[in-house]
């Protein structure tokens, strides 16, 4: 008995630490945050993979029991009844805001960028313009190389828009070094190692005078830090946490500056506020809303600002674009709408609180995350100057809210949805249908789309298609391929540049329809899985022709003007091409791009980032390409624009490209360089 009682008593002590590790490793203690509790339970915050795959365990048990015992449980678990859909009206509209509006700003008033450009994407609006016009479409043509910097430190994609001021550009290499150099000649005047992480300043860097001190401050993230250097010397601030260098949420997007504190937007999702001077964390908001109230909810991944950020620094408001919520495809953990993803956020800084959310895809399956940075400017409608925030997407939409209220500015269009054919899984009834703004590249697959570059190439496409579903926002099915274009299309990361004076947007996109198939489920008499499907997300998941080629008619890559009054496209031509093809006189097929637009006040719009390594200037009025020239690596980031001692340069990161190499391993190389342009001297 004595051995019995001693047995029991092991495995109950076994089990009591077992569950104080979970318990204790489950914690998370940070008082920062305004709108949650200090402490903190979640599977997020597991260190341990030991201890998170003992949790999973441990979590599936509460389940398990609800599905047994509970009628709700129960029914969450049956597959979704199509009737019920079909029954809804087809479409369901929020209408377009057309009157009480805040007194918008004046036009001398924007954001303006002449010889400097201290922030990546042109300033805390991210507006990405150069109201330079010393090189304009009469001189364009004349441009020649002024200099090029090769790091030799490695060879790796930079994403990041260089920075520049007072003769001075700054931007990040690929071997992890912040870099000074001399705009007029390129020679290096200063070299930063940054220490750890995998790239610092990945999508940008602020350049801040210090008034207080009176010196200039180069800051930017480095994965979970936030790092500020002298912008003459390269030395860290030694004034600023540790030798320069502070702990943060991990982030990847350029800092702004709000009242004297550097604001970022971190991947846990959050907004961080730290003073700009010492670097001592001030408060944090979490970005995340759970609706407890639906079965089977718990903390959902992802949702998080990696696009960037902007701010309307008069007002002390922050403007965040987010991602989509994951687990990726699978959105069973996550019911519900999945606040704030997929979704433009305006942020009060001021009194530590959203002012509004605007969400494009509800309960997103698709990855349909808007990726570019938010963009603040104002147009002209309904006889008004407005103040509005503008976001581009992977759907091709283009968002244009009422920056005070949210509110879109043309009728936002939503049409009903297809349900799921999984178990578990419940889609959102309405998705978006815009007519206005007018889409830039497709987002519905259909079979008018299949290439005609052959008669076998359209057959093996069809083949692909005869197992698949697509079409508007299709669903998953086991043992059928999912056919969508928003993985790898519509506008990426680099987003759009937009004319203030014009009115008009200028945004790089592509069209790559993707393929997912679930190649395995699950029992759920037997067991009750939460990840139930395993998605094939390799490199081989591009629909594509015999050739490689995407399996659709060009352009596979875009460059659009679209007037933001109207929303009505103004112009739209093939961005890039392929070798092969061209050689047998398919030129204008357009490519993937990661590169991004710049518009200049000289009737120019300067675009990089295709397979063919071309860095061209297009008309804007028109479209037309006025110039090129081919890079020695493909255009990794948006050009930058500025001027020294009177004469205008452009600058452009040529790199490769992380996204265009996951794409096409076998065309795209990793390089060093980054390229200035100047006009010829007569």
């Amino acid at each position: 008995m004595k051995i019995i009682k001693y047995l029991f008593s092991a495995i109950f002590g076994i089990i009591l630490i077992a569950c104080t590790a979970v318990i204790y490793d489950l914690a998370y203690y940070d008082p920062s945050y305004v709108n949650r509790n200090s402490i903190t339970f979640s599977k997020q915050n597991i260190n341990s993979k030991k201890i998170k795959k003992l949790y999973s365990h441990i979590e599936k048990i509460p389940y398990k029991i609800g599905y047994l015992f509970l009628d709700s449980h129960k029914q969450f678990w049956q597959v979704e009844d199509p009737v019920a859909r079909d029954n809804l009206e087809l479409l369901k509209i929020i209408p377009a805001k057309k009157d009480n509006f805040k007194e918008g700003i004046k036009i001398k008033n924007i954001e303006k960028n002449y010889s400097n450009w201290f922030r990546s994407h042109g300033g805390y609006s991210n507006i990405r313009f150069s109201s330079l016009d010393t090189i304009n479409r009469s001189n364009v043509k004349n441009l020649e190389v002024a200099w090029i910097y090769n790091s030799k430190d490695n060879k790796k994609s930079i994403q990041a828009n260089p920075v520049v001021k007072d003769g001075r550009v700054y931007f990040p290499t690929p071997g992890n070094f912040i870099v000074c150099l001399d705009a007029i000649t390129g020679k290096e005047i200063w070299k930063y190692k940054v220490k750890r992480g995998f790239q610092a300043a990945k999508r940008g860097l602020l350049l801040w005078q210090d008034q207080k001190n009176d010196f200039l401050r180069l800051i930017f993230t480095n994965d979970d830090q936030l790092i500020t250097l002298n912008a003459k010397t390269g030395k860290p601030i030694k004034e600023f946490g540790k030798n320069g260098i502070i702990k943060i949420g991990s982030s990847p997007t350029t800092p702004t500056i709000i009242d004297e504190q550097i604001v970022i937007g971190s991947v846990v999702p959050a907004v961080e506020v730290y003073d700009a001077y010492t670097g001592k964390l001030k408060w944090k908001y979490y970005l995340r809303k759970i609706n407890n109230d639906l079965v089977n909810s718990r903390d959902f991944k992802g949702g998080s600002p990696w696009g960037g950020i902007s701010s309307d620094n008069q007002n002390g408001i922050l403007f965040l674009t987010t991602g989509n919520a994951a687990p990726y495809f699978v959105g069973i953990q996550r019911p519900g709408k999945n606040l704030y993803a997929d979704s433009v956020i305006a942020f009060d800084v001021r009194n530590k609180k959203i002012k509004w959310y605007f969400q494009e895809t509800c309960h997103d399956l698709w990855n349909n995350d808007i990726a570019g940075p938010p963009i603040l400017t104002t147009i002209n409608k309904y006889g008004k100057r407005i103040d509005v925030v503008v976001a581009v997407s992977k759907t091709g939409n283009t968002l244009i809210l009422d920056r005070n209220t949210g509110e879109p500015i043309f009728d936002f269009v939503k049409k009903k949805a297809p349900v799921s054919k999984l178990p578990g899984q419940r889609t959102c009834e309405y998705q978006p249908s815009l007519k206005l703004p007018e889409p830039f590249s497709r987002n519905e697959f259909l079979l008018e789309h299949v290439t005609n570059k052959s008669l076998e190439d359209k057959n093996h496409v069809m083949k692909q298609l005869n197992s698949s579903n697509y079409g508007f926002y299709p669903t998953f099915e086991v043992d059928k391929f999912t056919i969508s274009y928003n993985l790898w299309g519509g506008a990426q990361w680099p987003g759009a540049s937009i004319d203030p004076d014009k009115n008009i947007l200028y945004v790089t996109s592509h069209d790559l329809p993707t393929k997912f198939k679930i190649f395995s489920s699950f029992d759920i008499n037997k067991n009750l899985e939460f990840k139930t499907n395993i998605l094939d997300i390799g490199k081989n998941n591009k629909l594509d022709d015999l050739e490689g080629y995407p399996g659709i008619t060009p352009p596979w890559g875009s460059l659009t003007a679209l007037n933001l009054n109207s929303g009505k496209i103004i112009w739209q031509v093939p961005l890039g091409y392929f070798d092969e093809l061209k050689n047998r006189g398919l030129e204008d097929t357009g490519t993937a791009n990661f590169g991004g637009a710049t518009a200049t006040a000289g009737n120019l719009v300067f675009a990089g980032g295709t397979l063919d390594k071309l860095i061209r200037a297009f008309d804007s009025e028109s479209g037309e390409v006025l110039w090129s020239y081919k890079l020695p690596y493909i255009g990794s980031a948006p050009p930058t624009v500025y001027e020294v001692n009177g004469e205008q340069f452009i600058i452009i990161p040529a790199t490769g490209g992380m996204s265009l190499a996951r794409i096409y391993p076998d065309l795209v190389e990793q390089g060093d360089a980054f390229v200035a342009f100047k006009l010829k001297k007569n």
